[in-house]
Protein backbone atom coordinates (compact mmCIF):
# COMPACT_ATOMS: atom_id res chain seq x y z
CA UNK A 1 0.00 0.00 0.00
CA UNK A 2 0.71 3.82 -0.78
CA UNK A 3 -0.20 6.32 1.31
CA UNK A 4 -1.86 9.64 -1.21
CA UNK A 5 -0.92 13.03 0.06
CA UNK A 6 -1.50 15.94 -2.19
CA UNK A 7 -1.64 14.06 -4.91
CA UNK A 8 2.28 12.94 -4.17
CA UNK A 9 2.47 8.96 -3.41
CA UNK A 10 4.89 8.18 -1.17
CA UNK A 11 5.87 4.32 -0.41
CA UNK A 12 4.70 2.65 3.40
CA UNK A 13 8.00 1.56 3.72
CA UNK A 14 9.76 4.78 4.94
CA UNK A 15 10.56 4.86 8.25
CA UNK A 16 8.00 6.80 10.09
CA UNK A 17 10.29 8.89 11.81
CA UNK A 18 12.40 9.66 8.70
CA UNK A 19 8.97 11.05 7.30
CA UNK A 20 7.85 12.85 10.43
CA UNK A 21 11.19 14.21 10.46
CA UNK A 22 11.65 15.33 7.20
CA UNK A 23 7.95 16.56 7.33
CA UNK A 24 8.35 18.90 9.95
CA UNK A 25 11.32 20.58 8.19
CA UNK A 26 9.03 21.94 6.11
CA UNK A 27 10.43 18.86 2.89
CA UNK A 28 7.42 18.36 0.75
CA UNK A 29 6.31 14.83 -0.26
CA UNK A 30 7.48 16.14 -3.85
CA UNK A 31 11.49 16.30 -2.91
CA UNK A 32 10.93 13.25 -1.07
CA UNK A 33 9.82 11.40 -3.75
CA UNK A 34 12.02 12.98 -5.77
CA UNK A 35 14.92 11.88 -4.12
CA UNK A 36 13.86 8.59 -3.84
CA UNK A 37 13.94 8.47 -7.76
CA UNK A 38 17.14 9.25 -7.87
CA UNK A 39 18.74 7.32 -4.65
CA UNK A 40 19.90 10.86 -2.71
CA UNK A 41 17.25 10.45 -0.10
CA UNK A 42 20.14 10.16 2.70
CA UNK A 43 21.64 13.46 1.19
CA UNK A 44 18.21 14.68 1.80
CA UNK A 45 18.10 13.73 4.87
CA UNK A 46 21.44 15.53 5.83
CA UNK A 47 20.03 18.89 3.58
CA UNK A 48 17.11 19.09 6.04
CA UNK A 49 19.28 20.85 8.67
CA UNK A 50 19.21 24.10 6.41
CA UNK A 51 15.70 23.98 5.84
CA UNK A 52 14.37 22.74 2.33
CA UNK A 53 15.68 22.76 -0.70
CA UNK A 54 13.16 24.38 -2.45
CA UNK A 55 13.50 27.79 -0.23
CA UNK A 56 17.38 28.19 -0.87
CA UNK A 57 18.71 31.08 -1.48
CA UNK A 58 21.29 32.40 -3.98
CA UNK A 59 24.50 34.95 -2.75
CA UNK A 60 22.50 37.75 -4.43
CA UNK A 61 19.28 36.91 -2.79
CA UNK A 62 21.12 36.61 0.63
CA UNK A 63 22.67 40.04 0.20
CA UNK A 64 19.40 41.30 -0.85
CA UNK A 65 17.71 39.55 2.16
CA UNK A 66 20.55 41.41 4.69
CA UNK A 67 21.65 44.10 3.19
CA UNK A 68 24.97 42.94 3.50
CA UNK A 69 27.15 43.07 -0.34
CA UNK A 70 28.43 40.14 -2.03
CA UNK A 71 32.01 40.57 -1.69
CA UNK A 72 31.34 40.61 2.56
CA UNK A 73 29.32 37.53 2.70
CA UNK A 74 31.99 35.78 0.10
CA UNK A 75 34.69 36.77 2.73
CA UNK A 76 32.94 35.88 6.02
CA UNK A 77 31.86 32.47 3.67
CA UNK A 78 35.79 31.52 3.20
CA UNK A 79 36.25 32.71 6.53
CA UNK A 80 34.19 29.96 7.71
CA UNK A 81 35.63 27.56 5.98
CA UNK A 82 33.20 26.83 2.97
CA UNK A 83 34.14 26.78 -0.94
CA UNK A 84 33.53 30.00 -3.10
CA UNK A 85 30.06 29.65 -4.45
CA UNK A 86 28.79 30.92 -7.89
CA UNK A 87 26.49 33.38 -8.95
CA UNK A 88 23.39 30.94 -9.41
CA UNK A 89 24.02 28.71 -6.89
CA UNK A 90 21.01 28.12 -4.12
CA UNK A 91 23.22 26.99 -1.00
CA UNK A 92 21.99 29.46 1.79
CA UNK A 93 18.87 29.30 3.70
CA UNK A 94 17.11 30.88 6.76
CA UNK A 95 20.00 30.17 9.27
CA UNK A 96 22.64 32.12 6.81
CA UNK A 97 19.88 35.28 7.02
CA UNK A 98 19.50 35.40 10.37
CA UNK A 99 23.43 34.94 11.10
CA UNK A 100 24.43 37.43 8.63
CA UNK A 101 21.45 40.07 10.06
CA UNK A 102 22.85 39.47 13.08
CA UNK A 103 26.47 39.90 13.16
CA UNK A 104 25.64 43.19 10.36
CA UNK A 105 25.50 45.78 13.11
CA UNK A 106 29.12 44.20 14.83
CA UNK A 107 30.63 43.19 11.76
CA UNK A 108 30.20 45.68 9.35
CA UNK A 109 30.14 49.66 11.27
CA UNK A 110 33.74 49.98 10.77
CA UNK A 111 36.57 48.63 8.61
CA UNK A 112 38.38 47.24 11.97
CA UNK A 113 35.27 45.85 13.15
CA UNK A 114 34.82 43.40 9.75
CA UNK A 115 38.87 42.76 9.66
CA UNK A 116 38.45 41.73 13.48
CA UNK A 117 35.20 39.61 12.52
CA UNK A 118 36.98 37.74 9.58
CA UNK A 119 39.65 36.85 11.97
CA UNK A 120 37.57 35.53 14.85
CA UNK A 121 34.98 33.60 12.27
CA UNK A 122 38.51 31.77 10.84
CA UNK A 123 38.55 30.80 14.19
CA UNK A 124 35.42 29.66 14.98
CA UNK A 125 34.68 27.88 11.81
CA UNK A 126 38.12 25.94 12.33
CA UNK A 127 37.19 24.95 15.28
CA UNK A 128 33.66 24.19 14.42
CA UNK A 129 34.74 22.18 11.23
CA UNK A 130 36.71 19.74 13.81
CA UNK A 131 33.90 19.63 16.58
CA UNK A 132 31.40 18.41 13.52
CA UNK A 133 34.05 16.33 12.03
CA UNK A 134 34.38 14.28 15.35
CA UNK A 135 30.82 14.49 16.17
CA UNK A 136 30.37 12.30 12.89
CA UNK A 137 32.99 9.98 12.95
CA UNK A 138 32.13 9.03 16.54
CA UNK A 139 28.36 8.40 16.23
CA UNK A 140 27.10 4.84 16.72
CA UNK A 141 24.38 5.81 14.55
CA UNK A 142 26.42 5.67 11.31
CA UNK A 143 29.40 3.00 12.34
CA UNK A 144 29.24 0.10 10.55
CA UNK A 145 26.61 1.29 7.63
CA UNK A 146 28.52 2.15 4.51
CA UNK A 147 26.37 0.70 1.12
CA UNK A 148 29.44 -1.25 0.50
CA UNK A 149 29.69 -3.50 3.55
CA UNK A 150 26.14 -4.46 4.17
CA UNK A 151 22.82 -4.61 2.41
CA UNK A 152 22.12 -0.70 3.86
CA UNK A 153 19.97 1.28 1.11
CA UNK A 154 20.28 4.98 0.99
CA UNK A 155 16.40 4.66 3.05
CA UNK A 156 18.47 2.89 5.76
CA UNK A 157 21.13 5.79 5.81
CA UNK A 158 18.67 8.42 5.95
CA UNK A 159 16.69 7.06 8.67
CA UNK A 160 20.25 6.73 10.71
CA UNK A 161 21.05 10.36 9.68
CA UNK A 162 17.96 11.12 11.53
CA UNK A 163 17.96 9.17 14.24
CA UNK A 164 21.33 10.99 14.89
CA UNK A 165 20.40 14.02 14.61
CA UNK A 166 17.31 14.17 16.42
CA UNK A 167 19.81 12.98 19.87
CA UNK A 168 22.20 15.17 19.05
CA UNK A 169 21.02 18.91 17.72
CA UNK A 170 18.93 19.69 20.85
CA UNK A 171 22.10 18.78 23.15
CA UNK A 172 25.38 19.89 21.33
CA UNK A 173 24.38 23.72 21.17
CA UNK A 174 23.37 24.40 24.62
CA UNK A 175 26.84 22.31 25.50
CA UNK A 176 28.48 24.62 22.71
CA UNK A 177 27.55 27.73 24.50
CA UNK A 178 28.19 26.16 28.28
CA UNK A 179 32.21 25.91 26.64
CA UNK A 180 32.04 29.21 24.65
CA UNK A 181 31.39 31.67 27.99
CA UNK A 182 33.39 29.02 29.95
CA UNK A 183 36.69 29.50 28.27
CA UNK A 184 36.07 33.20 27.50
CA UNK A 185 35.39 34.04 31.43
CA UNK A 186 39.13 32.12 31.92
CA UNK A 187 40.47 33.73 28.68
CA UNK A 188 39.33 37.14 29.83
CA UNK A 189 40.59 35.95 33.51
CA UNK A 190 43.83 35.25 32.26
CA UNK A 191 44.20 38.84 30.30
CA UNK A 192 43.36 40.80 33.31
CA UNK A 193 45.98 39.17 34.94
CA UNK A 194 48.76 39.99 32.62
CA UNK A 195 48.14 43.29 31.70
CA UNK A 196 47.71 43.39 36.38
CA UNK A 197 51.18 41.99 35.92
CA UNK A 198 52.84 45.06 33.39
CA UNK A 199 51.73 43.15 29.78
CA UNK A 200 51.37 46.14 27.17
CA UNK A 201 48.72 44.38 25.08
CA UNK A 202 46.63 40.90 25.41
CA UNK A 203 47.97 39.57 22.30
CA UNK A 204 51.78 39.81 23.69
CA UNK A 205 52.33 37.34 26.74
CA UNK A 206 54.93 35.88 28.72
CA UNK A 207 54.38 32.25 28.17
CA UNK A 208 55.29 28.47 28.77
CA UNK A 209 55.01 26.85 25.65
CA UNK A 210 55.72 22.95 25.04
CA UNK A 211 55.58 20.52 22.73
CA UNK A 212 55.42 16.54 23.27
CA UNK A 213 55.87 13.88 20.35
CA UNK A 214 54.93 10.29 20.08
CA UNK A 215 57.98 8.85 19.10
CA UNK A 216 57.81 6.46 16.33
CA UNK A 217 54.70 6.69 15.36
CA UNK A 218 54.68 6.39 12.00
CA UNK A 219 55.96 2.71 12.45
CA UNK A 220 53.47 2.18 14.71
CA UNK A 221 50.79 3.39 12.80
CA UNK A 222 51.95 0.53 10.01
CA UNK A 223 51.75 -2.43 12.44
CA UNK A 224 48.05 -1.49 13.76
CA UNK A 225 44.48 -2.16 12.98
CA UNK A 226 42.56 1.02 11.90
CA UNK A 227 40.61 0.42 15.35
CA UNK A 228 44.25 0.13 17.64
CA UNK A 229 45.32 3.30 15.76
CA UNK A 230 42.20 5.01 16.84
CA UNK A 231 42.50 3.85 20.24
CA UNK A 232 46.24 4.59 20.26
CA UNK A 233 44.98 8.54 18.81
CA UNK A 234 42.52 8.51 21.66
CA UNK A 235 44.56 7.57 24.67
CA UNK A 236 47.35 10.17 23.35
CA UNK A 237 44.84 12.55 23.38
CA UNK A 238 43.15 12.25 26.22
CA UNK A 239 46.53 11.95 28.46
CA UNK A 240 47.83 14.93 26.77
CA UNK A 241 44.55 17.17 27.16
CA UNK A 242 44.27 16.13 31.13
CA UNK A 243 47.60 16.66 32.34
CA UNK A 244 47.57 19.98 30.25
CA UNK A 245 44.14 21.05 31.95
CA UNK A 246 45.11 20.08 35.28
CA UNK A 247 48.02 22.30 35.71
CA UNK A 248 45.88 25.24 34.18
CA UNK A 249 47.25 25.03 30.55
CA UNK A 250 45.63 25.34 27.32
CA UNK A 251 45.97 22.75 24.70
CA UNK A 252 46.34 24.63 21.56
CA UNK A 253 46.07 22.25 19.04
CA UNK A 254 46.76 18.21 18.74
CA UNK A 255 48.96 17.71 15.38
CA UNK A 256 48.84 13.60 14.21
CA UNK A 257 51.65 12.66 16.84
CA UNK A 258 52.39 15.60 18.62
CA UNK A 259 50.47 17.94 21.08
CA UNK A 260 51.17 22.04 21.97
CA UNK A 261 50.45 23.18 25.00
CA UNK A 262 50.80 26.30 27.04
CA UNK A 263 51.15 27.57 30.64
CA UNK A 264 52.04 30.75 32.75
CA UNK A 265 53.85 29.27 35.02
CA UNK A 266 56.90 27.33 33.46
CA UNK A 267 57.31 24.96 36.58
CA UNK A 268 53.69 23.66 35.31
CA UNK A 269 54.87 23.14 31.72
CA UNK A 270 57.80 21.01 32.88
CA UNK A 271 55.74 19.08 34.80
CA UNK A 272 53.27 18.18 32.53
CA UNK A 273 56.21 16.73 29.97
CA UNK A 274 56.74 14.62 32.92
CA UNK A 275 53.96 13.27 33.67
CA UNK A 276 53.50 12.91 30.06
CA UNK A 277 56.80 10.87 29.86
CA UNK A 278 55.61 8.87 32.61
CA UNK A 279 51.97 8.03 32.03
CA UNK A 280 52.79 6.94 28.75
CA UNK A 281 55.39 4.52 29.83
CA UNK A 282 52.54 2.73 31.48
CA UNK A 283 50.62 2.32 28.18
CA UNK A 284 51.40 -0.58 26.38
CA UNK A 285 50.20 0.37 23.11
CA UNK A 286 51.96 4.06 23.32
CA UNK A 287 55.53 4.36 22.37
CA UNK A 288 57.88 6.90 24.37
CA UNK A 289 57.89 10.44 24.12
CA UNK A 290 59.73 13.37 23.86
CA UNK A 291 58.99 17.39 24.63
CA UNK A 292 60.50 20.80 24.14
CA UNK A 293 59.99 23.51 26.35
CA UNK A 294 60.63 27.19 26.01
CA UNK A 295 59.66 30.05 28.21
CA UNK A 296 59.45 33.89 27.18
CA UNK A 297 57.80 36.61 24.50
CA UNK A 298 54.75 35.42 22.27
CA UNK A 299 52.08 36.46 20.08
CA UNK A 300 49.17 35.18 20.59
CA UNK A 301 46.47 35.78 17.46
CA UNK A 302 43.54 33.83 16.57
CA UNK A 303 43.65 30.86 18.79
CA UNK A 304 47.06 30.08 18.22
CA UNK A 305 50.66 30.99 19.15
CA UNK A 306 53.96 32.29 17.19
CA UNK A 307 57.16 34.22 17.73
CA UNK A 308 61.23 32.85 18.19
CA UNK A 309 60.37 31.01 21.94
CA UNK A 310 57.79 29.15 20.16
CA UNK A 311 60.12 28.04 16.94
CA UNK A 312 62.09 27.24 19.68
CA UNK A 313 60.57 24.90 21.25
CA UNK A 314 59.03 23.12 18.47
CA UNK A 315 62.78 22.91 17.14
CA UNK A 316 63.61 21.45 20.58
CA UNK A 317 61.46 18.49 20.48
CA UNK A 318 62.25 17.48 16.96
CA UNK A 319 66.06 16.59 18.33
CA UNK A 320 65.25 15.38 21.70
CA UNK A 321 66.03 11.52 22.35
CA UNK A 322 63.00 9.23 23.12
CA UNK A 323 62.09 9.56 26.80
CA UNK A 324 63.57 12.92 27.37
CA UNK A 325 62.23 16.17 28.51
CA UNK A 326 64.38 19.08 26.82
CA UNK A 327 63.99 22.91 28.26
CA UNK A 328 65.74 26.38 27.12
CA UNK A 329 67.59 28.50 28.83
CA UNK A 330 64.52 30.63 29.96
CA UNK A 331 63.01 27.12 31.79
CA UNK A 332 66.49 26.76 33.78
CA UNK A 333 66.83 30.22 34.63
CA UNK A 334 63.25 30.13 36.42
CA UNK A 335 63.80 26.17 37.56
CA UNK A 336 67.41 27.01 38.91
CA UNK A 337 67.84 26.17 42.67
CA UNK A 338 64.43 24.05 42.71
CA UNK A 339 65.00 21.17 44.20
CA UNK A 340 62.04 19.07 42.77
CA UNK A 341 64.23 18.95 39.87
CA UNK A 342 67.71 17.85 38.39
CA UNK A 343 69.26 20.20 35.40
CA UNK A 344 71.61 18.90 32.77
CA UNK A 345 73.82 21.02 30.51
CA UNK A 346 73.72 20.05 26.91
CA UNK A 347 76.62 21.27 24.84
CA UNK A 348 75.52 24.04 23.20
CA UNK A 349 73.54 22.98 19.50
CA UNK A 350 73.51 24.63 16.33
CA UNK A 351 69.05 25.30 15.36
CA UNK A 352 68.63 26.32 11.58
CA UNK A 353 67.46 30.39 12.06
CA UNK A 354 68.29 30.33 15.82
CA UNK A 355 71.60 29.91 15.66
CA UNK A 356 73.49 28.50 18.96
CA UNK A 357 71.33 27.74 22.17
CA UNK A 358 71.75 26.35 25.35
CA UNK A 359 69.51 23.72 26.19
CA UNK A 360 69.17 21.38 29.07
CA UNK A 361 67.52 17.82 29.87
CA UNK A 362 65.65 18.15 32.87
CA UNK A 363 64.15 14.98 35.29
CA UNK A 364 62.66 15.28 39.04
CA UNK A 365 65.73 15.26 41.44
CA UNK A 366 64.07 12.06 42.78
Amino acid sequence: MDQEEGNKVLPTSLPIRLLEMLRERDISDEEIISSLKNDTLHLLAVDQMLGPPRKRLTIGELSAETGVDPASIRRLWRALGFADVTEDERIFSSIDVEAITSLSSLMFTSATDFEVAIQLSRVIGSSMARIAAAEIVASNSLKGVGLGSKDFTTVDLADRFTQYSASILPAVPELLVYAWIRHLHAAGRRAMVALDKGARDVSERILAIGFVDLVGFTVLSQQLTTQELGAVVSRFEELSSDAVSRRDGRVVKMIGDEVMYVVEDPEAAVDIGLELKEEYAKEKLLSEVRAGVAYGSILAREGDYYGPVVNLASRIVSIANPGTILVSDGIQRTLSGNSKYRLVPLRPRYLKDLGSVQLWVVNPSD
